[in-house]
């Protein structure tokens, strides 16, 4: 049984200010995990580049990488896909202690969904849109929809348009960057607005 969503925000491509709602939202969801500033902070990019519409995972993961961000699984050159999945969860519950994961991955849904970006607090299921039953990961989940869900599964993802992953993968990518610079700066406080300890929810 998968975590419970909670939180849940809904960013559109179109969106003037998709950028600094995503962030910002994160950065919410990060603030309410116990230990934030303690835990290691690790970045699940799930998915496969064999699939156009499944490389969104994989594109996120690169450019954490290429900006110099660490602690990274899952990129072009080192997909984490449903044939490693597992394997990387056990290595990442013996490399770090009670990490805080942000799990990336791409999405099928409805028409009106596709160019959608979501991220709430809870894991993903990664491989559900095609049939494969893996493991609940991570502590806060980020997806893109890149296409409409249907009986064809990987079809779909194999149809899918590079443009749209690619403007999707940038919005995230983008938004996870400040992200850690944000918590990761000599002021990382700032990231949380705290006024007497109770955590500002963005609008």
């Amino acid at each position: 049984m998968g975590k419970k969503v909670n939180h849940k925000v809904i960013v559109r491509l179109a969106e003037n200010n998709a950028n600094k709602r995503l962030t910002e939202h994160i950065v919410w969801l990060l603030a309410r995990e116990p230990g934030v500033n303690t835990r290691p902070l690790v970045y699940l990019c799930i998915g496969s580049d064999r699939y156009t519409g499944d490389a969104l995972g994989p594109l996120v993961g690169s450019y954490l990488e290429e900006h110099g961000v660490g602690n990274i699984y899952g990129s072009l050159d080192n997909p984490v896909h449903a044939g490693n999945l597992v394997d990387t969860i056990d290595e990442i519950a013996k490399k770090y202690n009670n990490p805080l994961i942000i799990a990336v991955d791409a999405c099928l849904g409805k028409l009106g969904e596709v160019g959608n970006v979501e991220a709430w607090s809870g894991g993903i299921e990664a491989g559900i849109a095609v049939g494969n039953r893996l493991p609940c990961v991570g502590d806060v989940a980020v997806i893109g929809v890149v296409n409409t869900g249907g009986q064809m599964g990987y079809l779909d993802l194999h149809s899918t348009p590079l443009s749209i992953v690619v403007k999707l993968s940038k919005v995230i990518s983008i938004s996870l960057l400040a992200v850690h610079k944000c918590l990761r700066s000599s002021d990382a406080a700032a990231c949380f607005a705290v006024p007497n300890g109770e955590i500002i929810r963005p609008t």
